[in-house]
């Protein structure tokens, strides 16, 4: 129970400064990274980002808090971060959304219908990368990936045949009656890899992280 107070008092932490912790994994990289994201008000969702242009990765959740902390001089944040460093001391992290690029390569590589993990798992990752890409002006021009027309499609599919649906009728959600997507699926996949490609090199580029 001590635990699991401790938990909820980090994840009140989160709430009350906008900034959560996300674990990203993939077989690019040397083992899954943690990034902070966060919401400023003036200017939406971003990754908490290095000056350099580098997304800001730490190797277990733990470090997260003390490796930005030492590292704050060099990073790109706004006030509620340092505010969320101050709170979360002596707590006990928690993830709140993890991402993995191989499997939504291989369901996307896969001739079978997407599943609702898939698709729930695809939609999570073009909202990671629209919010990496609205982080720093050296990457903002990756938001033309997001704007692609099979991208925009796929979207458009996802919201309104599950986002919505899911939404307003909760346990009553029919997985079975959503209609299959109907797209250009190797389009889709081509894109998809180009977009993990784009955002995994700014994670590879990791002078100065915590690795």
């Amino acid at each position: 129970m001590h635990q699991q107070s401790v938990k909820k008092r980090f994840e009140s932490c989160c709430v009350a400064c906008d900034t959560w912790i996300i674990a990203y994994q993939s077989s690019a990289l040397p083992h899954t990274v943690y990034l902070v994201w966060y919401t400023d008000r003036a200017s939406g969702d971003r990754l908490l980002m290095h000056k350099g242009g580098t997304v800001f990765t730490s190797s277990a959740p733990e470090r997260v808090a003390p490796a930005a902390e030492a590292q704050l001089p060099g990073l790109v944040y706004n006030p509620r971060f340092t505010q969320w460093l101050e709170r979360v001391v002596d707590l006990t992290p928690a993830v709140c959304n993890s991402y993995d690029a191989d499997y939504i390569e291989s369901a996307l590589s896969s001739r079978r219908r997407l599943s609702l993990k898939a698709m729930d798992a695809l939609s999570n990752f073009i909202d990671l990368f629209g919010d990496y890409a609205n982080s720093l002006e050296n990457v903002a021009h990756l938001q033309a990936f997001r704007e692609n027309p099979v991208i925009e499609s796929y979207i458009s599919h996802y919201y309104r045949f599950i986002f919505w649906p899911r939404l307003q009728h909760g346990a009553k959600f029919k997985d079975a009656e959503r209609p299959a997507l109907e797209t250009d699926h190797s389009a889709l996949l081509e894109v998809y890899r180009e977009m993990r490609k784009q955002f995994e090199s700014g994670l590879q580029s990791l002078s100065g992280n915590d690795l």
